[in-house]
């Protein structure tokens, strides 16, 4: 760690020595029309990126404009006139002077549907994140989880976990805030949220001291829509998915602008029905035998979603804003298990039961989030803060029958409801200065305190003896959780390099309290320090353009959440139970990584995570009662090896394609059911995006995924995949579109699995409702005519 530290002081002081001043060239743009009509009342404005503050306006010259900006910099130039498409450019600076022309093209529709639109890379890199347009990826999607699942590099596996160039699962963020829901309860949330109102997936494999430190497996974060500074306008969409079961959705989507004040305003009702169909053979090893499973479960829903809020720009520097976001869903599930037993060398079963679950839940989630902005100058500095507020209630009641037919024995009557209480509040504040010499600081302060109530009521009858307090599965769990954070970085470019070190110092109060059925406690108090250190040079040319490199080292750390803390033991079926372990300890993951970058695309990276203390889930076997345990354990130390290349034309003529390959490498030395564990296994990944631009009207799409001998959890997966189409078609002048779209077409998003792991030794299949065939409608209206806002232009939404 002081090696680190005096390191990175000593990059620090030898680049301010180096570059003693901030370099600026010249940027000159000139304006043309297609049809040389007059573009002499056109206005230029130039945004430094990626916060997209107003440097300089000017009316355009024939001459041409001249744009003082700093080297090595990245501009936005918005080219705007009466009666033409307002035009957007994109400029990456260098120490020399750059000359770009804008082509400026007569507008097609009336002032009152005016729709700008321009053409965005499906993937392109962002300093240390990768940024995925998630517009396409939305036209054959029913929500958000979709949306993710079909991320270009992301793996979402059957539970809802999300893994990226990792084998430990990714951090969820939405609009830049953690989720700190479990798997299954965050799946749900993403389910409730409308795939239109996605506007984007950032994925950062390696975040920066600036992010928080719980994310070994990286994060992806959901960037949600807000309202655009386009005048007043709106959109609705229908639509209808249907696979073994149906889907219907359908929403609107308002925004409206009237000078300083933006705000939006989304409603989304879904209704959806699933299946899992889920086949497993375990076998007892102590006295050979074998549990047969095979469940079928269903799982209708109703959803109502709705998302609001308002920004306000008080001065050219200062603006403010409000969203709040509420998602109520309504489910079910009933599940019938039949469970088979065999014995060896014993012709037919030995033993035939079944096990019939129905559940009934409501959720409902509240976000609210109210943020700031100041922008101290043009060059980029800002300080910005945030205060959140997440409300999650769950309730769920479940009736259970266990029938035994061979040999005949009492039915089990069983029922019980659950509740759970969630509240989280967040304070972030920022600081980014952009300082002479070319240097940029960065600095920060967050608090996340968070509580969560738990109570479970269950009863049971045998026999008809009466119905009975089941004391193994009744508990009540509080759990409170306080992560406070501070962290510096800086960046400097000098002589080609950029150097960005960072210091994150974050602090852990997590206290469980177990009352019922006895009275237990967990706690975990430290405070850890985690460095961080990115270079950036570029390498060669080829083709004419620059390959520019990145070398990333970062530790992080994961800590055990709520669920996976609380000793509750949750029923699945007779034969298996989930509970918490509240004897986890955080595992900590050290990074090293190496990538290339072609024109901000991503083409190659090299990377090796080191994690001690890993935990997992793991399966423990009772072989007398037969009953299986899922539940957490720390295993020892992981070694994982990856490296991942990427190829694709760029978007902009009639066919883009992007291709990828990941492969993983994971190497386990600990312990396991106390024998010692030394594991190793390999995987590939591979994945795709095509689109193909038939005409300005027609436009296909097709992506995929392949997955060969997958790892997850120890459970060895064999090799599956799916297969995504979409064909959009415009209609009225561009106002609205017709899109039909199959998702796994070939039927192949179904797993296969094994476990060989201590005393449990299991394989079978989970299979879902994966292959479906929809249509969605989505039509563009404009309530009035934008107006140019001259004292507060704004850039295109980020959003």
């Amino acid at each position: 760690m002081k090696t680190f530290i005096f390191s990175a002081l000593l990059v620090l002081i030898a680049a301010q020595h180096a570059c003693a001043q901030n370099k600026t060239t010249t940027l000159k743009v000139f304006l043309q029309s297609a049809k040389s009509d007059s573009v002499n009342n056109a206005t230029l404005q130039l945004y430094l990126l990626p916060d997209s503050s107003l440097v300089s306006t000017h009316v355009f010259v024939k001459a041409g404009n001249n744009f003082t900006v700093t080297q090595f910099s990245k501009y936005l130039i918005k080219a705007s006139c009466i009666g033409f498409e307002t035009q957007y450019k994109t400029i990456n600076i260098t120490d020399k002077p750059v000359t770009t022309f804008i082509t400026l093209k007569r507008s097609t529709t009336s002032m009152q549907a005016v729709t700008v639109t321009s053409k965005k890379p499906l993937v392109k890199q962002e300093d240390d994140k990768t940024v995925v347009d998630a517009t396409v990826l939305a036209n054959s999607s029913t929500n958000a989880y979709e949306v993710v699942e079909k991320t270009p590099g992301a793996i979402v596996d059957q539970d809802g976990n999300v893994y990226l160039s990792s084998m430990s699962p990714a951090t969820i963020f939405i609009n830049g805030r953690e989720m700190k829901l479990s798997s299954t309860d965050l799946a749900a949330l993403l389910k409730s949220l409308p795939a239109g109102s996605v506007s984007k997936i950032e994925i950062l494999r390696n975040p920066s001291a600036k992010y928080d430190a719980a994310s070994s497996g990286g994060i992806v974060n959901i960037v949600l829509k807000k309202g655009v500074k386009l005048g007043s306008s709106g959109s609705a969409n229908l639509g209808y998915f249907q696979g073994v079961y149906s889907t219907v959705t359908g929403g609107v989507n308002i925004n409206k602008s009237a000078g300083k004040i933006n705000s939006y305003f989304s409603y989304q009702f879904t209704q959806r029905k699933n299946f899992e169909e889920l086949n497993s053979d375990r076998a007892i090893k102590t006295d050979s035998t074998l549990l047969a499973q095979k469940a079928y479960t269903t799982y209708p829903s109703v959803n109502n979603y709705i998302g609001a809020g308002v920004d306000i720009a008080f001065t050219k520097k200062f603006s403010a804003s409000y969203d709040i976001r509420l998602s109520n869903n309504n489910s079910k599930s009933n599940a019938i298990n039949g469970i088979d037993i065999f014995k060896t060398a014993v012709p037919g079963t030995i033993g035939k039961n079944e096990s019939d679950i129905y559940n009934k839940g409501n959720s409902l989630f509240v976000g609210n989030s109210l943020a700031s902005k100041y922008k101290i100058d043009s060059l980029g500095s800002e300080w910005t803060a945030e205060l959140d507020y997440d409300h999650f209630n769950s309730n769920n009641t479940q009736d259970y029958n266990n029938y035994y037919y061979q040999p005949v024995k009492p039915t089990i009557l069983g029922d019980g409801e659950s509740k759970t209480n969630k509240n989280i509040v967040t304070f972030q504040t920022d600081l980014t200065l952009k300082l002479p010499a070319k240097l940029t600081a960065e600095a920060g302060f967050k608090l996340t305190a968070s509580t969560s109530n738990n109570s479970a009521a269950y009863f049971y009858d045998s026999a008809n003896t009466g119905r009975r307090p089941d004391l193994y599965q009744t508990n009540t769990f509080k759990y409170k959780e306080v992560i406070s954070a501070a962290y510096i970085q800086v960046a400097k470019t000098f002589f080609g390099f950029t150097v960005k070190p960072g210091l994150r110092l974050e602090t852990t109060n997590i206290d469980g309290h177990q009352l019922i059925p006895k009275d237990t406690s967990l706690s975990i108090k430290r405070t850890d320090l985690f460095p961080y250190l990115y270079l950036r040079h570029k390498l060669f040319k080829m083709f004419g353009t620059e390959l520019v490199g990145n070398a990333i080292y970062r530790r992080s750390i994961r800590r055990p959440y709520y669920e996976v803390l609380n000793p509750y033991p949750k029923y699945v079926d007779q034969y298996l139970f989930d509970i918490g372990n509240p004897r986890l300890k955080p595992q900590f993951t050290t990074n090293y990584e190496f990538n290339v970058m072609f024109e901000d695309f991503p083409v190659f990276a090299f990377g090796v995570n080191d994690t001690k203390d890993i935990f997992s889930n793991v399966t423990y076997q009772d072989d007398v009662t037969k009953i299986a345990y899922r539940t957490y354990d720390n295993l020892g130390r992981n070694k994982e090896f990856y490296f991942r290349v990427v190829a694709g034309i760029p978007p902009g003529g009639k066919y883009f394609f992007y291709t990828g390959a990941q492969y993983n490498l994971n190497k386990y030395d600990g312990f396991y059911q106390g024998q010692p564990l030394n594991y190793q296994r390999g995987s590939w990944l591979f994945f795709m995006y095509q689109e193909y631009k038939a005409t300005n009207t027609l436009l296909f799409t097709m992506q995929g995924f392949m997955r060969t001998k997958g790892l997850q959890n120890f459970y060895e997966l064999k090799t599956f995949g799916g297969l995504f189409l979409s064909v959009n078609k415009s209609v009225l002048k561009k106002k609205a579109n017709i899109i039909l779209s199959v998702n796994d077409a070939l039927r192949t998003n179904h797993v296969d699995f094994s476990l060989q792991q201590g005393n449990v030794t299991a394989s079978g299949s989970r299979v879902n409702d994966t292959r479906r065939l929809g249509i969605t409608l989505r039509y563009n209206f404009g309530l009035s005519k934008p107006k140019e806002n001259k004292n507060f232009g704004a850039a295109p939404s980020e959003n």
